[in-house]
Parts: structure tokens; C-alpha cells; sequence
């Protein structure tokens, strides 16, 4: 199951307003505490181009000295990264990040990975377009899938599409 709430979260909401001004959306914000310091995990993405190195490098830059400065008396390591071409989701509000994109969803009520673009969604349901059940072939233009019967969910890639 998908968690829900991690927009929510106080470090989702800070790297929010830190990186919303450049363009880039933060899909997941995670912080760890270990005995050797503090691991701040921040997975970022841009729906209107691809994010590269250059970005990553920019959000390093500018989250890296603000949260030093927080946990000043504790080791700080900072991991920034893309969501990458084929990455799991943790979290319903992933659906409405990657609004257009082709995603792959297991089903509970088709017992199937189930293949299509998000088209829109809601607080209880997505919709899918062009939507494929992978095991059997068969397609449908539209498909409104409930949170509920989804087990897991990732961002799908069609190599011969190249999309």
C-alpha cells in the first residue's frame, strides 16, 4: 500500500518552499537519524524538463549550508537526487507530481500490473489513459483505479516509444 501524508511532513514542506522558486518539485524528503548524525535523503523533480546534474548540484548548494547550520553539533549527510525513469512510489501524491506521465500500478482487484498515463486525480482515485493489463493484453482507453486496490505503483518507461 501507498502511504498518504508526506506532504504533511515539516522537512517535505521546508525543501518545498526552498525549491519550488527554482522550478523543482520535491517528490520525497527523508530524514534519518543515526549515532554518527543526521542523513537528509531529498529526491527532487522538474515536470517541465529532465533534472540533471546541474540541479542536483544547485539544490546540494543550497540545502547542504542551511541545514549544516541547523544540526551544527551533529554530522550532516545530504543525498540529492531524480526520481529516475523507473521509480517506486511511496506516496499517493506522487500520482498528481507525475500527471502525463506512464506509470505501472499492481492491482489487488485485477491481480494485475495494469500500464497507462496518468490523466488526473483525486483524493480516492486515479485515472489512467491508455491503460494496458499487462498479463492479458487486453486495453482500455480509460481506467479509474482507487488507491485502495493499488499494492504498488512506478514510473514506467516504453523503450520503443522513448517516452
Amino acid at each position: 500500500m501507498l502511504a498518504k501524508g508526506i506532504k504533511e511532513s515539516k522537512l517535505y514542506r521546508e525543501m518545498s518552499e526552498l525549491l519550488e522558486p527554482m522550478g523543482l518539485l520535491v517528490v520525497d524528503a527523508v530524514k534519518n537519524e543515526t549515532a554518527q548524525g543526521v542523513q537528509l535523503i531529498i529526491t527532487v523533480f522538474s515536470p517541465e524538463r529532465e533534472v540533471n546534474t546541474d540541479d542536483l548540484a544547485e539544490v546540494y548548494n543550497i540545502v547542504y549550508p542551511r541545514y549544516s547550520v541547523i544540526y551544527q553539533d551533529r554530522d550532516l549527510s545530504l543525498e540529492v537526487s531524480s526520481p529516475g525513469m523507473t521509480r517506486n512510489f511511496k506516496d499517493i501524491h506522487e500520482f498528481e507530481l507525475f500527471k502525463g506521465r506512464l506509470v505501472r500500478v499492481y492491482s489487488s482487484t485485477f491481480s494485475t500490473w495494469i500500464e497507462g498515463y496518468i490523466s488526473s486525480c483525486s483524493d480516492e482515485s486515479v485515472t489512467l489513459t491508455s491503460a494496458l493489463a499487462v498479463d492479458t493484453n487486453e486495453t482500455k482507453d480509460e481506467m479509474v483505479l482507487t488507491y485502495g486496490e493499488i499494492q504498488k505503483a512506478k514510473l514506467a518507461y516504453r523503450w520503443e516509444e522513448g517516452k
